[in-house]
């Protein structure tokens, strides 16, 4: 039956999972070694690699309640899938139940109360385009198959967050199965300790199986414009992007890229081509008129060796960069938060960005606005937001760092890895905590508290609450009990 199998997928599939979880679920569970398997078992992330011992397939949340409760009273590790799309690859564990909520699926748009109802297996493009022919939007996101359910329970942030805010900022309500095997439905008024849990350590706590989301009217066309300037031109750029970037009107978002042309881009001229170059990039929502005064202090230093302007519906936008972050590429990435950029720092990203001893994987002669690059700097705002009212971690510094490596052999990897954590450890004198939907390694309960800063303690006292057990164990970053003598002990 299984001759077709690897080794790795014959041991999962010789593995004996305890009789009935097929009678236990009123949905399909694909095992190893069936039709569907193989396909159901990748996720975003090449480079995560893992054989469960069986995917239980949810169509609604009592699915997913007795799937988990089977589990439990089996003691059989479970892992979570909404979209797959998470660095750390925690939707796949070797020799677990996964429990995929992917063909969850529905968006409903509640024009009376200005609501999304939004299944767990949604992506976001299928949230863009239900809200397209209403002009409105979900502040989250800037690639259309990334996860709603993982990006929401980390924070989520996207294009138009700098307007309006993160992600959980617009979260009204969540259905979640708890570790006891409950449907609960918790927002601000039921269990709201839980509900502020949810938004930004949210992977610790259940299975999400609805979100419900206020919605934004879309302010606008966006336009990106983009420029590229030679390797001479990177320090001056970036030191005014310190000055400039923070301080742009909230509809500019504005980006800054280090990276190695490719040699391919025949647009850019052949002198500059295999050389390091810097990129700027700003995303300006609005009349596409008023575009070049509200983005012109970023583009006023230096001559470009390439430029390019489009303007675009939001929901073009969302799907703009799906190619250059395809599936089937590989990933190790970092993300630091950044309280100033001094020169010092500015210079070791510099000298790192150069070293990085990967390829360019862009997908295609295109040059686009956003491209998987060694290193990537996202302005924030002047007055960090209030994030008082969720988890979230590393998200409302006034900038933002992605340290990323990206390759298609596994023979790349250890050097492109151990580059990201040389890179990471020379910066980390100026770091101001860490985006966790943006990590490559799921962190442990002692750098738990790095991570969540002075919301940890809070954060383990719900986790000792809600699952004493850690059945929720593929966290992004793992929980434990409050200590005791701590402010949330036993609460």
């Amino acid at each position: 039956m299984h001759d077709h199998l690897t080794h790795k997928e014959k041991l999962m599939a010789s593995a004996t999972l305890p009789a009935g979880l097929e009678t236990a679920v009123d949905c399909d569970v694909v095992f190893p070694g069936q039709p569907g398997y193989e396909t159901l078992r990748r996720v975003w992330n090449a480079d995560i690699d893992h054989f469960p011992a069986a995917i239980v397939r949810c169509r609604q949340s009592r699915d997913a309640a007795a799937a988990l409760r089977w589990c439990t009273a089996n003691k059989v590790p479970l892992t979570v899938r909404g979209g797959g799309h998470n660095l750390a690859g925690t939707a796949v564990a070797d020799g677990s139940v996964l429990i995929d909520m992917g063909l969850m699926r529905e968006v409903t748009v509640d024009r009376a109360k200005r609501r999304l109802i939004v299944g767990p297996g949604c992506r976001w493009g299928d949230v863009d385009r239900a809200a397209e022919p209403y002009d409105i939007a979900l502040p989250a996101g800037v690639v259309s198959h990334t996860g709603v359910a993982g990006l929401t329970l980390g924070g989520g942030v996207g294009y138009l967050s700098r307007m309006f805010g993160a992600t959980v900022e617009f979260l009204e309500e969540v259905e979640i199965v708890t570790a006891d095997g409950v449907v609960r439905r918790v927002n601000t008024q039921s269990e709201p300790d839980l509900f502020w849990a949810l938004k930004g350590a949210g992977h610790n706590f259940g299975i999400a199986t609805q979100f419900v989301f206020r919605y934004v009217d879309l302010p606008g066309l966006a336009t990106v414009r983009l420029a590229l300037y030679p390797a001479d031109d990177r320090r001056e750029i970036l030191r005014r992007f310190r000055e400039l970037g923070p301080a742009m009107p909230d509809r500019v978002g504005t980006y800054v890229r280090l990276y190695r042309c490719p040699e391919y881009w025949s647009q850019v001229p052949r002198e500059h081509r295999g050389k390091p170059v810097i990129s700027v990039a700003t995303v300006t929502y609005g009349d596409p008129a008023e575009e070049p005064a509200l983005s012109a202090p970023m583009f006023a230093h230096g001559t470009p060796i390439y430029q390019s302007l489009r303007s675009m519906p939001h929901v073009t936008l969302q799907h703009s960069t799906d190619d250059e972050f395809r599936y089937g590429i590989s990933h190790y990435w970092r993300h630091v938060a950044f309280r100033e950029l001094p020169d010092e720092l500015i210079d070791t990203a510099i000298e790192h960005s150069d070293a990085y001893p990967g390829r360019s994987l862009n997908s295609s002669a295109h040059i686009a606005h956003q491209v998987m690059c060694p290193f990537e700097l996202i302005a924030g705002k002047l007055t960090p937001r209030n994030h008082q009212n969720d988890s979230t971690s590393g998200i409302h510094s006034r900038w933002g760092g992605n340290i990323g490596a990206d390759w298609e052999y596994p023979d790349e990897r250890p050097e492109l890895v151990a580059w990201v954590k040389r890179f990471t450890a020379a910066i980390a004198p100026w770091e101001n905590g860490t985006y966790i939907n943006f990590t490559s390694e799921q962190k442990d309960a002692a750098s738990g508290r790095q991570v969540y800063g002075a919301k940890y303690d809070r954060l383990a006292a719900l986790k000792a609450k809600y699952d004493p057990a850690n059945v929720f164990a593929h966290g992004l970053v793992a929980l434990e009990t409050a200590p005791a003598g701590s402010e949330w002990a036993g609460k």
